[in-house]
């Protein structure tokens, strides 16, 4: 019975053990996937600080045309750097039942991210395409509003990342 049992833990064991690469092999991987996103974050930032003092400084309808063509570009790059960091999570080989349900929530919080970025940029194209100061007058409450929901909603998603990061971090330990 004794043997039994001590075959049995052994194949567990090594059943356990040999079924790929590790969980903090798998946690590893993916925490530099999402540590990219930190990094387009911190430069999307200091492109947003330059718009700002761009727009605060501007004079004219031409200089508030280039801040708002500013701020589309940062945008349009952090989305392409969004894009490109949801294929490397869904290429991400996870065994781990929990951290592949981490992974597919993580790229839905940051596939939002992309999309309400993309609706500021849009409401930013508003600003940028403006023919005449009395257009941008016209154009500014819609601007406002579209910009205001899209902040909003990535507030709380950036809460939702910041959550789903800790209960990552929690489990790969």
């Amino acid at each position: 019975m004794r043997l039994s049992r001590s075959i049995l833990l052994g194949l567990a064991t090594l059943t356990l053990t040999s079924c790929g690469p590790s969980t903090v092999a798998q946690c590893n991987e993916f925490a530099d996937i999402i540590n990219q996103a930190q990094a387009f974050k911190n430069e999307f930032e200091a492109e947003i600080d330059s718009f700002t003092q761009q727009a605060q400084g501007a004079e004219s309808l031409e200089d508030i045309q280039a801040a708002a063509t500013q701020y589309i570009s940062a945008v349009e790059q952090v989305v392409g750097s969004i894009d490109g960091m949801v294929t490397s999570l869904n290429q991400l080989a996870l065994s781990d039942e929990q951290l592949s349900q981490y992974r597919s929530g993580y790229a839905d919080i940051i596939s939002g991210s992309a999309q309400e970025l993309n609706g500021a940029g849009e409401a930013m194209k508003l600003v940028a395409e403006a023919e005449s100061e009395t257009d941008l007058s016209n154009v500014l409450e819609e601007f406002q509003n579209k910009a205001n929901v899209a902040f909003t909603n990535l507030q709380t998603l950036s809460q939702n990342e910041a959550t789903l990061v800790q209960d990552i971090n929690s489990y790969c330990g």
